[in-house]
């Protein structure tokens, strides 16, 4: 109990001397490599010539940018200086010029440029979080939709069997060779058949649509490239620094800078809430006379000092603290369930491929002239069928949640980008 005391006491001390420690404003740090192996040599060419185009890639690039003009527009003084020109000609002709300037007393200045700072260094680690998530869609739906493609054509060759099977079994029934109860029955999995295939074919084409929303006019060519990827799953593994990992992914850098930035906006507030002085200085001429005149003027503030404003800039600073080491834990939570689930995916995946599939068309086959010489009753014929077809089908569906685990684990850790061999990582704003 002592010892679970003061692990969390360590984690919290962590949390709160680096989670909320400010971060420079060039931040842009990868994750820590998880990962030996890398993706194909021609998997990572083709991504690598599809991400800088993509209006995903190019709309992340452009929020980012705006960002860093704010930062830039942060730099300027709050206040410009203001000219004044006065003539009055009545008996006496009178013209003076006068120069004001208003001092920024309460440096709002700074205190801008602090939270265009981290808005900034946030905006460095949501971009690498929208690579990764462009990433890992351009996989994952490129891989979706090869996969419903190999469901559908397992599916219509399944509907192909029945109908070969219904026809036969109604020319045996019409013999006598075949009672009406099985008669049924393969009416019946005709049926099934036809239904199945419908429900597949729907999929297939909401697939081929998504498929077609991320690609556009890429889809040939990295349809030849998938039919033909071969992925070596690697084990999955957390760093011992675990906690410290954690804290340099996007996911966290974003709550931190965001936790950065409310501090400032208590500076801000309170910056507004002083007296900024405004000096003036005129000179001129009052018939032959020389004017010259300095003028000092302090807002009193009387009526309403901010202070509420300053409140609210405090709660909100706390309400993002708190927020913040909400965000650890879920981070933490997300990535070690993400990892346990990749884990039982791919072992599930070695157990399959072990098992030692023989060619289902040789299986098929056979059963088939069973049935037709007479050595197979409808009912074996048909669950064997079904049994064949369903266990080939179990091991496409196990392929796309090994894909889609190992995607989401890579995403999670910010390793997918380095999975893919990308230079995108290096493009930070200097």
């Amino acid at each position: 109990m002592f010892l679970q005391k003061t692990t969390k006491i360590v984690a919290k001390l962590l949390f709160v001397n680096v989670c909320l420690a400010p971060l420079p404003i060039n931040y842009v740090l990868a994750a820590t490599p998880l990962i030996k192996q890398t993706a194909p040599k021609e998997l990572q060419q083709f991504i690598q010539s599809i991400v800088p185009n993509h209006p995903r890639y190019i709309a992340a690039q452009a929020e980012r940018d705006a960002v860093f003009s704010s930062y830039n527009a942060s730099e300027y003084a709050i206040y410009n200086p203001e000219v004044e020109l006065d003539s009055e000609k009545t008996s006496i002709q009178t013209t003076t010029i006068g120069l004001s300037q208003t001092i920024d007393w309460g440096d709002k200045r700074g205190a801008n440029r602090l939270i265009a700072k981290n808005r900034l260094v946030a905006a460095e680690a949501k971009f690498q979080q929208q690579r990764q998530a462009l990433l890992h869609d351009l996989l994952f739906v490129a891989r979706d939709f090869h996969n419903k493609k190999r469901l559908g054509d397992l599916s219509a060759q399944r509907l192909s069997l029945m109908k070969k099977f219904v026809t036969l079994a109604k020319q045996k029934h019409a013999a006598g060779d075949v009672n009406q109860v099985e008669f049924n029955l393969a009416q019946l999995a005709y049926s099934e058949a036809v239904l199945n295939n419908a429900l597949i074919s729907s999929e297939t084409i909401q697939a081929e649509q998504n498929y077609l929303a991320l690609y556009f006019s890429q889809q040939k060519q990295y349809n030849d490239v998938l039919g033909n990827l071969s992925v070596n799953f690697e084990k999955a593994s957390l760093p011992k620094d675990f906690d410290v990992f954690v804290l340099k992914l996007p996911q966290m850098r974003i709550v931190r800078a965001n936790v950065g930035a409310s501090k400032s906006v208590i500076a801000l507030r309170e910056g507004e809430s002083s007296a900024d002085p405004t000096i003036a200085i005129r000179g001129g001429k009052e018939n032959k006379e020389s004017l010259v005149g300095v003028t000092l003027s302090i807002p009193l503030n009387i009526r309403n000092n901010y202070s509420d404003e300053i409140n609210v800039a405090r709660k909100e600073y706390l309400q993002a603290e708190q927020l913040a080491q909400q965000a650890y834990r879920n981070l933490i939570r997300d990535i070690r369930t993400q990892t346990k689930h990749y884990q039982l995916m791919r072992s599930a995946w070695i157990q399959w491929q072990k098992s030692g599939q023989k060619s289902i068309n040789r299986q098929l086959n056979l059963l088939e002239r069973l049935w037709r010489s007479g050595d197979l009753s409808a009912t074996d014929y048909l669950i064997q069928v079904k049994q064949n077809l369903d266990t080939r089908s179990a091991g496409i569906e196990l392929e796309t949640k090994l894909w889609s685990s190992w995607l989401s684990w890579l995403d999670s850790t910010a390793q997918i980008e380095s999975w893919l061999q990308l230079n995108t990582t290096k493009e930070s704003i200097k």
